[in-house]
Formats: C-alpha cells, sequence, structure tokens
C-alpha cells in the first residue's frame, strides 16, 4: 500500500487527489489548517496533520507528524496548498507579499526538506503550480512571482535528487473549480483594506465576485486524475498543463515570446482611477 502526503487538502484539487488516493487505497497523510476540515477528514479515514505553512514551528511539527505517521516512508508527496494575492503590485505590502511566498513557496520548500529522508527510491515529489508560473498577467503580478519562484525550485529539486531516482513532477492548472476565487478576493480586500489606489479595481472586483465559471473550466477531478497517473506510475512527464486554456496560453508565451504581453494586457485591461 503506496503512503502519501497531500496539503492544503481540505478543499478543491487537494480534497479531489484525496479521495482520488483513498479509491486507489491509498494510506493518505493530508493536512488542512483548522479544525473542521481536520475533522471531516478524519471522517474520510485520512490521516489528517494541522498545517500553517506561513509558520515555521508548525511546518516543523507537521512534518515531525507525518514522519512518525509513515513510519519513515512516504510514496509521494504532493505540495498542493497554497493560495492567490490578487493585486496590483504597487498596492501589496510587505506583510502580504510575505505571507504570499511564505505559503506558496518557503512553506512547501521547507516541509519538503523535512520529509525527503522519508522519500526513497522511486518516491514521487509532486507541486501544485499554475499556468500563471508560465505567464503574467495585471492584478496577479504576487502569486506570478510565487509561481515563477515554485518552477525555478522543482526544476532545481528535479536535477538534485535525480541521483536519488525520486521523481519530480509540477503540475500546471489553468482555470480548476475550486474556493480559489473567493479566497483571493477576502485576500485582496484585507490587503487593501479600503484605501485609495491609482489603479481602478472594479472590474478586477467584479471578476473575482462573478461565480460563474470561467469558459474552460474543469473539475478538481481533472487535476487529480493527473495526481494519480504520477503516483502510480503511469504518467511520467515532469510537466502537466491542465485545461486548455492553459495548454493554449503556454504555446502562446513560447511562440510569440516578450509579445505575448499584448495578449496578457487584453486579457484584462487596466484602468487609472478617477481623481
Amino acid at each position: 500500500m503506496k503512503t502519501v502526503v497531500i496539503t492544503g487538502a481540505s478543499s478543491g484539487i487537494g480534497l479531489a487527489c484525496v479521495e482520488a488516493s483513498l479509491n486507489k487505497g491509498h494510506n493518505v497523510i493530508a493536512t488542512a489548517r483548522n479544525q473542521h476540515d481536520l475533522t471531516m477528514l478524519s471522517d474520510m479515514g485520512v490521516r489528517a496533520v494541522a498545517l500553517e505553512l506561513q509558520d515555521e514551528s508548525s511546518v516543523k511539527h507537521a512534518a515531525e507528524e507525518i514522519l512518525k505517521i509513515s513510519n519513515n516512508q512516504i510514496d509521494a508527496l504532493f505540495n498542493n496548498a497554497g493560495y492567490g494575492l490578487q493585486v496590483a503590485m504597487e498596492d501589496t505590502t510587505w506583510q502580504a507579499l510575505t505571507d504570499q511566498h511564505r505559503i506558496n513557496v518557503i512553506g512547501p520548500i521547507q516541509l519538503t526538506n523535512h520529509l525527503l529522508p522519508a522519500l526513497s527510491p522511486g518516491s514521487k515529489l509532486l507541486f501544485n503550480g499554475s499556468i500563471l508560473g508560465i505567464i503574467t498577467t495585471a492584478f496577479r503580478g504576487p502569486y506570478c512571482m510565487s509561481k515563477h519562484a515554485l518552477e525555478a525550485a522543482v526544476d532545481a529539486y528535479r536535477i538534485e535528487l535525480e541521483p536519488n531516482n525520486i521523481g519530480v513532477h509540477l503540475i500546471q492548472p489553468g482555470p480548476i473549480e475550486a474556493s480559489f476565487r473567493s479566497n483571493a478576493l477576502a485576500a485582496l480586500k484585507q490587503t487593501l483594506n479600503g484605501r485609495k489606489t491609482r489603479l481602478n479595481y472594479s472590474n478586477h472586483l467584479t471578476r473575482l465576485e462573478n461565480t460563474t465559471l470561467t469558459k474552460g473550466t474543469l473539475p478538481a477531478s481533472s487535476v487529480a486524475d493527473i495526481y494519480v497517473g504520477i503516483v502510480e506510475g503511469t504518467h511520467s512527464n515532469t510537466r502537466y498543463l491542465v485545461t486548455n486554456t492553459a495548454k493554449s496560453a503556454a504555446l502562446l508565451k513560447r511562440i510569440l515570446g516578450n509579445r505575448f504581453h499584448y495578449i496578457a494586457r487584453k486579457s484584462e485591461v487596466v484602468t487609472v482611477s478617477d481623481k
């Protein structure tokens, strides 16, 4: 029986991967932040572990608990947890930018480093990236920064873990059915906190508040299918773009290079607030 660790398992992609692993008979260890979600995961038959990625002591404590539960033997670690700070670069704060990188980059890397001794040859190390680790659009700069950084981290891990025969994989979703948009809206409102800005956020706020699914959006199970394939060894690619939107954007970026700027500029028009 394979032992897998999945972070950010309370909803969306993480929860879908938990369900997919349980269906495969995996021994699942999953993390979440609050007690309600931990109880839900436990009720599903999962070994639930509390984890707050922006807290170094929480990361260390969670890693110790995971190593104990797994008897120092992990077949797959999926660093899925994260969130998106969707704010203009000029409006982000020191704390908001720090939190974004702690949760999306630094925390997952430190958790991985704590758990690496439990990954033996043939084990899989997975990260949940984004198409926004390849392209950049307006009002998503901090999030794009974190996902671009994750791209580099994954490449470094792949080179450095190759002698140990540990597979390193990056999943790069486009629009997925999840609570991502509502979480991004909450983070944006907290960052702006009612203050005046040079740029007009009305259109961006409307997009985040709109519950209608973006064209080309796929269910979280589409990512879970890739995840299971990697864990089971039927998917061997180093990177997997998920959704046609992500595949098209990546292709255009590769073909157009810097000229992709003109497409990104049209995807969300930036205007200046009325004085």
